[in-house]
């Protein structure tokens, strides 16, 4: 505002619009004349004027003479004009909505990092659960001597192949449960199932059943039924009569008894077969519906081991192996499963415990194996039966199957070569 000027020896009054005759002290009576002069003359102008802009006011521009002041200093002075505000948004005043103090933001970064922590914690109990899991599995599984003891075995060809052998074994079985599994009363052990699982290079696996009753050679002991091989030798003379006589290597080796087949299919929950036609067989006691059902414990193995009531005796038999052993991989392989560490325990541990594998049949193989069955039971790959000439040829070992020379030829060299399988299933 403007500085209000002294006055200059000389008093005057206020405005007529600020002045109140009563406030003064003096005494006006309605007699009391108004000297109007004072209006007229201009000397009380309450006209509005306007202020001066970009100087500073002077004693004239309110209606004074410049010598009514002399001994107050007018200096004009420019103002400098108030910057315009920049672009942008509106500042906000400190303080949150109503002048309260703003919230602290959450430290995401923190929070992120638990989070990463808390995952990474997780991860390695389920790897550490899972690492226990195999361990204890691979543990659970017995050694035998399987690898073969001929100096002519057979050069190493295409692929990887593994013998899978089923025993009538019941070395682990009581008396009790012989009779309920009608697995008679034996002693010793035989090949009762044997199949070659051929891992190719590239592309889908191929499971071949091989007749226990094939009529081969078996080296130190001449022609006889393949499955006799396993009663003189064991599982190192089974797998030297399967290289002499199929020409393939075999890199790892596989068996299961009675017991533990049954063992295996009851920690699944049984397996479920569906029938084009109903089973029977007098001497296993066998008698099955047509139709899909869940078969466990003598239902399970007189089921896949059952040939006098199939027409086509061993050779359906190994075909019901085949299916049945698919079926059964299958269900061990569900994510349920082997995803889960304890059910994985469980169930490996049962299997394994009931298995023996070759002492040179590493674990890495061991994993191949089972994966190469687990794509078997999904559809992949070839399964078949070797090629035969005569499934009752009359031998001195008694009825016996003769294979057919030359597509049995012609199938072991492709798969030696890794070359396509040209016979049908």
């Amino acid at each position: 505002m403007p500085r209000t000027p002294g006055t200059g020896g000389r008093s005057r009054r206020s405005r007529d619009d600020d002045y109140d005759p009563h406030s003064s002290g003096e005494q006006f009576t309605d007699d009391t004349a108004y000297d109007d002069t004072a209006y007229d003359d201009g000397f009380y102008d309450d006209r509005t004027r306007e202020l001066p802009v970009g100087r500073r006011a002077t004693a004239a521009d309110y209606g004074y003479d410049e010598d009514e002041f002399s001994d107050e200093r007018w200096v004009e002075q420019e103002y400098a004009e108030e910057p315009s505000p920049r672009p942008g948004p509106p500042r906000r005043p400190p303080g949150g909505p109503g002048g309260r103090p703003p919230r602290r933001r959450p430290r995401r970064r923190y929070t992120l990092r638990r989070v990463l922590a808390v995952l990474l914690l997780l991860v390695l109990a389920y790897v550490g659960s899972m690492i226990w899991a195999v361990t204890s599995i691979w543990n659970s599984i017995d050694r035998v001597d399987a690898t073969p003891t001929s100096s002519t075995r057979p050069a190493a060809g295409s692929g990887t192949n593994f013998l899978l052998v089923g025993t009538d074994s019941r070395e682990n079985l009581s008396r009790e449960e012989r009779n309920d599994l009608v697995t008679g009363h034996a002693e010793g052990s035989r090949a009762d199932t044997i199949m070659l699982l051929h891992l190719p290079d590239s592309g889908g696996p191929t499971l071949i059943s091989i007749p226990r009753d094939s009529y081969v050679e078996i080296p130190g002991y001449g022609a006889n039924k393949i499955n006799a091989a396993y009663a003189n030798g064991g599982p190192a003379l089974l797998a030297d009569t399967v290289e002499q006589s199929t020409g393939l290597r075999v890199e790892g080796y596989l068996e299961i008894g009675f017991g533990g087949f049954v063992e295996v299919v009851a920690t699944v929950g049984g397996v479920e077969m569906c029938l084009d036609e109903p089973v029977q067989d007098e001497k296993t006691r066998l008698d099955l519906p047509a139709g899909c059902q869940v078969l466990e414990g003598a239902e399970a193995l007189n089921y896949v081991r059952m040939r006098y009531g199939d027409p086509r005796g061993d050779l359906g038999r190994v075909e019901r192996q085949r299916e049945f052993l698919a079926a059964l991989t299958h269900e061990m392989a569900t994510p349920g499963t082997v995803l889960v560490p304890w059910r994985l325990h469980d169930v490996g541990t049962a299997a394994g415990s009931a298995m023996a594998i070759g002492e040179d049949t590493s674990m890495w193989e061991t994993v191949r194996m089972a994966l190469g069955m687990r794509s078997i039971s999904n559809g992949e790959g070839q399964s078949l039966t070797v090629p035969v000439a005569d499934a009752n040829y009359v031998t001195n070992a008694g009825s016996s199957v003769l294979w057919d020379e030359e597509k049995a030829g012609a199938m072991f060299e492709a798969l030696r070569n890794g070359e396509p399988l040209s016979i049908e299933p």
